[in-house]
């Protein structure tokens, strides 16, 4: 199978396993936003919020490198695995200890702190589950991964609506939440077995290699540095709120975030798809991964676009629709998010080029000075203007490190052709909302159709998606 067609078929399948967590995961928080209130799933996004940045740590930063190392080393794969394990349980051992000595040497109220406590408890599992779900991609097989997250999104959904209906509350919620971990772990643990003893012969022994931890370690730890920065710099808006205003803000910025998060999602699968392909045409040819790069950013670009000015026009609509009256805030908050879109795809396109091209460590420092911003901005701007304080926040940063990475990607590469990539669907993309504006009034949904149609024609009549495009979708689409 030649290499398009491989990346086709990991999108395709990262896509649709992934349309089908977003559509369970979208469910269970609108059944959650309804039956908690704004305070309660505030208070139950906030802890999800700190167990995520405390699961980071104990992560290691293995996952990516694990990918990279399995997709040139195969026949090694289960010593790999067995190191990012290992480095794993101890880590995660000690950041949950860790987090529950200050939880209780802090005195927070029990109904805070049982359902952390136990979603705390739950970085073990999901950390095990997330490095061998890395494993399966260094394989290139992402269908298997990603139906790790649709069996815990099924079992998450399912039992968690069930609970919630018969009257639990954050606490009981948080324990479904430990629980589809496990399954999501013993269900990617047996897919790794199953493909590496059925169809690709032997991983190599499980014997550990302490050479081998110490290397995984050593080039782990700046991925760490740059995805605790990356996760801080994504979270600390929710952290800030539960600090300087009311859980009930905290409910209306998550839910906006929630519905936010499924496009966005789609962009990374998409991107994360690409990093072994990066991985090994970087040791290749510097020009085709040039090429690579342009191509990636210029399809963000354009499908970033196109989905912010359509967020804009629906924003109020769904919010509507899935949402309670009280919930209404979010509207301005989703709109303002979805203009950040195309900026918050596309630095996770340059993260994993940097990865690629094995710069993680200078990638670790210069994410620290987005930090800076992220995190300066939200102080200012979060105490007095609550929610829409974090949403324009998240926008600026989003746009000052998309100019920071294209600027060190355009140092190790070179510029990508500006006029074609970038102004050329920002002109049509302004343009398209324009004409949904005129229609919205008519009715929001007429409106956004003909704007994606006015969109789509626009960017073929000026030529911005060009022949080549068009050959290069073709292959997608034969497979060859």
């Amino acid at each position: 199978m030649n290499v398009v067609r491989r990346v086709a078929r990991n999108i395709t399948y990262l896509f649709a396993y992934q349309a089908a967590s977003r559509v369970l995961g979208l469910v269970l928080n609108v059944v959650l936003a309804r039956r908690l209130a704004d305070a309660g799933y505030g208070r139950y996004s906030l802890i999800l919020v700190m167990v995520m940045i405390a699961g980071m740590a104990a992560d290691f930063g293995t996952a990516n490198i694990l990918i990279r190392e399995v997709s040139h080393q195969r026949s090694r794969s289960n010593s790999l695995l067995g190191a990012a394990l290992l480095i794993r349980c101890l880590t995660t051992v000690i950041v949950s200890a860790v987090v529950i000595l200050i939880v209780m040497a802090a005195g927070v109220d029990r109904d805070f702190a049982l359902p952390l406590i136990i979603a705390t408890v739950a970085i073990i599992p999901t950390s095990l589950s997330t490095a061998t779900e890395a494993a399966l991609q260094g394989y290139e097989r992402m269908d298997l991964s990603a139906l790790a997250d649709v069996v815990f999104s099924l079992v998450l959904t399912a039992v968690g609506a069930a609970v919630v209906y018969r009257g639990g509350g954050v606490t009981a919620m948080t324990a479904v939440f430990f629980g589809a971990n496990v399954v999501r772990f013993g269900y990617s643990f047996s897919a790794y077995g199953w493909l590496v003893g059925r169809f690709d012969g032997s991983g190599g022994s499980w014997r550990f290699d302490a050479g081998g931890a110490r290397h995984m370690a050593r080039e782990s730890f700046p991925v760490l540095c740059w995805q605790l920065v990356s996760l801080a710099y994504y979270k600390l808006d929710v952290l800030f709120m539960g600090i300087f205003r009311s859980e009930a803000e905290v409910g209306w910025y998550a839910a906006s975030y929630k519905l936010f998060e499924v496009p966005v999602m789609f962009g990374w699968l998409a991107v994360q798809a690409l990093l072994p392909l990066m991985s090994r045409i970087f040791h290749e040819s510097s020009s085709s991964l040039m090429l690579l790069l342009e191509k990636g950013i210029k399809y963000i670009w354009i499908a970033g676009l196109g989905a912010a000015a359509l967020i804009a026009i629906l924003a109020g609509p769904v919010v509507r629709l899935l949402l309670p009256p009280e919930y209404e805030p979010a509207v301005n908050v989703l709109i303002v998010l979805g203009a950040a879109l195309p900026f918050m795809v596309g630095c996770v396109l340059f993260g994993n080029l940097f990865i690629a091209m094995e710069l993680q460590r200078r990638m670790a420092k210069w994410s620290i000075l987005s930090l800076a911003v992220n995190a300066g901005l939200n102080l200012i701007l979060i105490p007095p203007f609550g929610v829409m304080g974090a949403a324009v926040t998240t926008l600026v940063s989003e746009v000052f490190s998309f100019v920071l990475f294209y600027g060190f990607a355009a140092y190790f590469l070179g510029h990508v052709r500006f006029l074609e990539v970038f102004a050329g669907p920002a002109l049509v993309a302004g343009a398209s909302l324009a004409v949904m504006l005129l229609l919205v009034g008519i009715s929001p949904v007429l409106a956004a159709a003909a704007g994606a149609i006015f969109y789509g024609g626009a960017l073929m009549l000026f030529r911005i998606i060009s022949h080549d495009d068009l050959g290069y979708f073709r292959q997608l689409r034969a497979g060859n």
